[in-house]
């Protein structure tokens, strides 16, 4: 998998430099193109982690939310940098700050039923070992 994603960078970029001499437009649309055909390469290597972390959620009996929570985050942070990148790429800095932001954000969202956990365990220990 490693050396077809870096073929594709390595033809994308040389199409990217070519391109970018006489059509900037289409420069940024080879980048973005590229980016999302080689998240999504990679996305599909992630079967057998999923299939990892899904034993050992069952192994040890840990609770789903834990999972879908790492899942989510990890989701959410992927495509926080591939938007940011392309910002970035584009030349629009301030924007992908905006986009990180957005990104910190909604993993703080995604992360509240796990703080929430933790206080109620939290709790929950004080009243046994005060008691």
């Amino acid at each position: 998998m490693l050396f077809s994603v870096l073929g594709i960078a390595i033809v994308a970029v040389a199409a990217c430099v070519l391109l970018q001499k006489t059509n900037p437009e289409f420069s940024m649309a080879v980048a973005l193109i590229t980016g999302i055909l080689i998240f999504l390469f990679v996305l599909s290597s992630f079967t057998p982690i999923l299939k990892t972390l899904e034993y050992w959620m069952n192994e040890f009996h840990l609770n789903n939310v834990y999972f879908m929570t790492v899942i989510k985050t990890l989701g959410v942070c992927y495509l926080t940098q591939l938007a940011s990148d392309t910002c970035k790429d584009a030349g629009y800095v301030s924007v992908a700050s905006k986009v990180e932001l957005a990104g910190k954000v909604t993993i703080l969202l995604l992360a509240l039923p796990l703080f929430e956990n933790l206080l109620s365990l939290t709790q929950e220990l004080i009243r046994l070992g005060g008691g």
